[in-house]
Formats: C-alpha cells, structure tokens, sequence
C-alpha cells in the first residue's frame, strides 16, 4: 500500500510511531487565505497553491503534510468581495498553537509553505517568540519568493497576475479567464493603509494575459524541486 502523505489519514497510533522515529519526517503546514483574486481566478487560490505544492514535495521526500490554514490576514484584499480576513493577532495565536501542539507530538522540524504574503510577516514574529521557550526547526517559504522562479517569469509575481494564474492551472487544471489589462501604481516605502492604485479596480497586480499550462507546469517542477532539496536537508539549505 503506498504511504500516505497526509497527516489526517493517519491514525493516533501510526502518528505515535512515526513520532518515536529517529528520523522523524520534516512536517509541512500550508498557509493560505481566502481572498478575492480578481474576476479569474478563485478566492481559495492562495490556500490551493500551497496545499497541491505540498502534496507534491512529500510524495517525493519524507515529509508530511498537514491540513492546510484556509484563513490569513488579508489586510490589503478586504474592499473587494470574498475576501475572509483574520485578526493578525489571530493568525499569529493560531500558528502559535499549532506549531506548540506538533512540538508536544514530537514534530519538531516544520515547513511553514506560505501562498499568501500578508502570512508571512506574522507568522515569522509568533514563531520567533514561541522559539524562545521551545526546541524546534522552522523554515517559512513563500512559494513566489524562490529567486530561481524568475527565470521562468521574468519578473516578480504579482497578486492574481499570469505566473499565478499559470500554476494554479498546473496544479488544478483552472480554467482560464479572461480579465482586462490595467495598470496599476508603485508608492516608495511601505504606505498604510494602502493607496489607490495599488491594485487594479479588478484587484489583481501586474500581468494578466499570458497565463499557460506549459508556464505553469514549468513552476511547478521547480518549486517541487527547491522544496525536496529542502526537506532533504533538514529545513537547512544553504543559499548556493
């Protein structure tokens, strides 16, 4: 029978075991969102990304993954429809206590695979905290922010734009939708609350045209591939 690489279909005692391992598997928590991604694409893309990546990276590592966080804090997207955004102190609270419960279990090496940027940030804080008075190894990575990505790119990804729209269509098969160009405006330094402009009127940043499966799937296998090596080494990589 094949290993399950899900944490919820295994059962207390298989966990228990797996836990008493010397080499006990690198755990991997997705962290998503839902929020509104423009008239294209789903408010559940931010949490389908990270959670198909997830699945692919611990077929092909010792690693589990674990259910996905389908909230975030959605500061920025809350003016358009859809978007469902927690409290930061929420979302720090909730990483704090899930990473504190694997931890009692035994899980103490865990990828925090993040699909939307307000996470990030928060969920660093809550972890440096919590490392204070606990033994653990955790690594965060936002799928978008591996530097090699833009080789296939070109540019940085944007929010709801074609190098997103393109993995979503690799990992899930979306269809394609149609959405207007706009432009959209770049303020120096960090301005909040967000000006106009940031975002299309569509609430999308940067391109939105070229989408494809073949650009997509050209991701996929190499954030699959930067995410293995990871796990490989013990959440430790060392920037080559």
């Amino acid at each position: 029978m094949a290993r399950t690489v899900l944490f919820e279909e295994l059962t207390s005692k298989e966990i228990e075991l797996i836990a008493k391992k010397k080499n006990r598997p690198v755990v991997i928590l997705p962290m998503g969102a839902t929020e509104a991604h423009g008239p294209h694409l789903p408010v559940g893309t931010d949490s389908i990304t990270p959670y198909e990546l997830a699945k692919k990276v611990a077929s092909q590592s010792n690693a589990l993954v674990l259910p996905p966080i389908n909230y975030g804090f959605c500061y920025t997207l809350r003016p358009w429809a859809g978007t469902l955004s927690l409290k930061s102190s929420t979302f720090a609270s909730l990483i704090k206590d899930i990473a504190e419960e694997l931890v009692r279990n035994k899980f103490d090496k865990i990828l925090l695979l993040n699909g939307h940027g307000g996470n990030a940030a928060v969920a660093s804080q809550a972890l440096k905290e919590l490392a204070d008075r606990l033994q653990f190894r955790c690594c965060i990575v936002s799928w978008w922010e591996i530097p090699s990505l833009k080789d296939i790119t070109g540019e940085s990804v944007g929010h709801a734009d074609e190098n997103e729209a393109s993995l979503l269509i690799a990992l899930t098969g979306w269809e394609p939708r149609k959405v207007p160009q706009q432009k959209t405006k770049k303020f120096f330094g960090r301005v909040i609350p967000t000006p106009p402009g940031v975002f299309t009127k569509f609430g999308y940043i940067g391109k939105v045209g070229g989408s494809s499966l073949q650009k997509g799937q050209a991701m996929q296998k190499l954030i699959v591939k930067k995410l293995v090596d990871l796990i490989n080494a013990d959440l430790l990589l060392e920037e080559q």
